[in-house]
């Protein structure tokens, strides 16, 4: 009996084994095999809390198995629509990878699949070089070949791969080997134009030789011809998105009906192969390594994630990434060409909480996105994205100052500046009488100091001090600072014929421009500051500063001694620095002022900027020329000459650092392997 009963437990194990082995897709895993990561206020990569998990994989599809399979798309009806190329056929399959029916007339190689809210599916057939269109029963009931019309080109190419349709029956393909743009179709088959093309990307090598070759050389040059979309996609509302290979910061784009990128640079994968839009017009996107981005609609990066398959056929990871689809729950469907499979993400809690969120904010309902986005910052509180919701929603309830608060760790310049508006605005109002009064008692105080200054004990004590300060060398010779603006030629010739200015105090000078670029980077408002919160790299700075500073002393003294120029280096020395008049009378207004603007105000700032480089190029160019007795043109050569020196110098500099960084690599190395071979 006991044989008998190992024999049934036995069978009913085999069993099980083989129910497994024929169910379609595996089981979800424990957890992910990848890193999630998000991207910071400050463009950096962070890591985040999983946003999604494999849910399982379709092996195949009822009994049936893809072959090189490369589109896929979810109907309005939630039915799964498959390109599954190798087998010449659009396979059709529910949400949960039920085999339902498929297409098969007149397909040679279907490269792309669409179907519309009435059930008409559109095949893109590269092959066959056509568009092919089938009613829901899968009968054929119309195909578009080969464009007849003057826009289209007699030499242009015409092997449609991917598609989109809109709401009036226009299609919008790409074709294989035409870099033109999107082709445009109605619904009768007349060609209305090419949409959305990319721009010509041209390398600076080329640039410089289109410059210098004669024309013959320039025919005989290979052409530029844009990057072709290679996949694309479209929102509910007509917008039309493509994905690009090989586009730098480019890759991803969104169009609207008038053509017009409405992204900036996105970070995104150079070999993104497919995009799809969300329930919540969330925008993912997918490379052909496996890895997976998803996107708010105004391209702000939520989540990263995937990767490529090691050989452990872990779920979750890709071999050869082709297209994916996200359904009305966001989970997401990515297919695999080279495993032929499907591979099902389910969303988290937590992402699950960011959509919420994100819906909310996204409608403007910045108060009620307030509870779900703190709830994301519980879990994950290097979300930044979740700070400019609550700083919206702080806005909207009048708390400024926290608005500001939550904008800073968001980053968000725009909300930071309308709350410090309403905050300066209120403080003004309030403060306005007392300011008023402050600002007549500054010009009576002034009034009194230079008519009764004299007259008074106290004060004519203090003035005698300043009037004998003000005539020891040192405060002197700062003080010729002010004799520079107002004759540039006088004031360079007391420095090199009278000695106006002595090597320390114009290394005094050194340093305060120094400490001034130093406040400026790190000590501006928040709206104004160049450098993230936290991070300092005084090194560094001393090295763009003082470094080239000492650089161009340099290289102007030796190009000046070859051109018989008549200045010494000291005198170059103390020259040069004093052409910074307006930078160092300028940048404390600036540094102020960054505290107390808003964005609006920002020209303010710019303009300033603006007359310190001015000031200081027109200044470094009188400095040049009267301290070395140069003409207007020897003056512009040497300078030219001078920029020129530095940038050799500073690529020997890189190459040398380079070269010695190597010797120094590999004296660690035998180091080492003298070391442990020894022990």
């Amino acid at each position: 009996m006991r044989v008998k009963g190992d024999r049934v437990r036995i069978v009913c194990l085999c069993a099980v084994f083989l129910c497994l082995l024929g169910c379609p897709a595996r089981a979800a895993a424990q957890g992910a095999p990848y890193t999630s990561l998000t991207i910071d206020k400050d463009g950096y990569p962070v890591r985040t809390v999983d946003g999604y998990i494999p849910g399982g994989v379709w092996d195949k599809i009822g009994e049936e198995q893809l072959r090189k399979p490369s589109d896929l798309f979810i109907s309005p009806e939630n039915e799964m629509y498959i390109a599954d190329t190798g087998n010449k056929r659009i396979l059709v399959c529910s949400l949960e990878g039920e085999y339902l029916r498929e297409i098969t007339q007149g397909l040679e190689e279907p490269a792309g699949v669409f179907v519309t809210e009435e059930g008409l599916v559109y095949v893109a057939d590269t092959k066959a070089r056509k568009i092919l269109v089938f009613d829901r029963a899968g009968a054929l009931i119309k195909e578009f070949g080969t464009p007849v019309s003057p826009l289209f080109g007699k030499s242009a190419q015409y092997a449609p791969t991917k598609l989109v349709v809109n709401r009036s029956g226009t299609i919008y393909a790409l074709s294989e080997g035409n870099a033109e743009g999107i082709l445009t179709i109605s619904d009768y088959g007349d060609f209305y134009g090419y949409f959305g093309a990319n721009e010509t990307y041209m390398s600076l090598a080329n640039r410089i030789r289109r410059a210098l070759f004669t024309e013959e050389q320039r025919k005989s040059m290979q052409k530029s011809v844009p990057p072709s979309a290679c996949n694309i996609d479209m929102d509910d509302t007509g917008l039309i998105y493509t994905v690009t290979q090989g586009a730098e910061g480019d890759g991803l784009k969104k169009f609207n009906m008038a053509g017009n990128n409405m992204f900036g640079r996105i970070p995104v994968d150079t070999l993104v192969t497919d995009v799809a839009v969300g329930s919540i017009d969330n925008i993912f996107a997918v490379s052909k390594q496996g890895y997976i981005y998803e996107y708010t609609r105004d391209g702000e990066l939520l989540f990263h994630f995937g990767g490529t398959d090691d050989g452990n056929n872990r779920m979750g990871l890709f071999i050869t990434a082709q297209a994916i689809e996200a359904d009305a729950l966001n989970r997401l469907y990515v297919l695999d060409s080279g495993r032929g499979d499907i591979t099902v993400f389910k969303p988290t809690e937590y992402a699950d909480t960011v959509h919420q969120a994100l819906a909310l904010y996204q409608e403007g309902l910045y108060t009620e996105s307030r509870e779900p986005w703190e709830s994301v910052l519980k879990r994950n509180g290097l979300f930044d994205y979740a700070y400019r919701g609550i700083a919206q929603a702080q806005y909207k309830l009048e708390d400024y100052g926290g608005a500001m608060e939550a904008a800073r760790l968001g980053g968000a310049v725009d909300t930071y500046s309308s709350a410090f508006w309403q905050i300066r605005n209120r403080w003004l109002r309030e403060h306005i009488v007392a300011v008023f009064w402050i600002l007549i008692g500054l010009v009576c105080l002034a009034k009194v100091w230079r008519t009764w200054g004299d007259r008074i004990p106290g004060i004519r004590r203090v003035r005698a001090g300043l009037r004998y300060l003000s005539r020891t060398r040192g405060i002197r010779e700062l003080g010729f600072l002010r004799y520079v603006i107002r004759n540039p030629a006088d004031a360079f010739y007391g420095i090199k014929h009278e000695g106006k200015v002595s090597a320390a105090t114009a290394t005094v000078v050194y340093l305060l421009f120094f400490l001034l670029f130093v406040a400026g980077k790190y000590g501006s408002g928040f709206l104004f500051k160049t450098v993230p919160d936290g991070q300092y790299d005084i090194g560094g700075d001393m090295v763009r500063t003082l470094g080239v500073m000492a650089l161009f002393v340099i290289c102007s003294h030796m190009i000046c001694s070859i051109r018989d120029g008549e200045a010494t280096l000291k005198q170059n020395y103390c020259a040069f620095i004093y052409c910074f008049m307006p930078y160092l009378f300028l940048k404390p207004a600036a540094l102020a002022l960054s505290h107390v603007l808003t964005y609006n105000e920002s020209f303010l700032i710019g303009m300033l900027n603006f007359i310190m480089v001015a000031g200081t190029g027109i200044l470094i160019y009188f400095c040049v020329k009267e301290i070395q007795c140069y003409t207007y043109r020897e003056t512009f050569i040497s300078i030219f000459l001078t920029l020129f020196t530095m940038l050799i110098v500073a690529a020997a500099g890189f190459i040398l650092f380079a070269l010695m960084r190597q010797v120094g690599d590999f004296v660690i190395g035998i180091y080492k392997e003298v070391y442990y071979r020894g022990r």
